[in-house]
């Protein structure tokens, strides 16, 4: 395989190997980002949880 050739196939294996790292990189930001609107989402609804249960253990009804 002449020189050329193997610097040719480094080059197009180096760019495929920067692809997967930056498709590893997008999963990761993707899935931070996914986990954070989880706990926002869990947060506001325990907070409802809990506002709802004081309703209840106090008595207030929306009659």
């Amino acid at each position: 395989m002449p020189l050329e050739c193997i610097y040719q196939l480094a080059l197009i294996l180096a760019q495929f190997e920067g692809v997967n790292l930056t498709l590893t990189a997008l999963k990761i930001s993707y899935l931070e980002q996914l986990n954070s609107k989880i706990f926002a989402l869990l947060s506001t609804r325990f907070s409802r949880l809990k506002i709802e249960h004081l309703i209840k253990i106090i008595g207030i009804t929306c009659d």
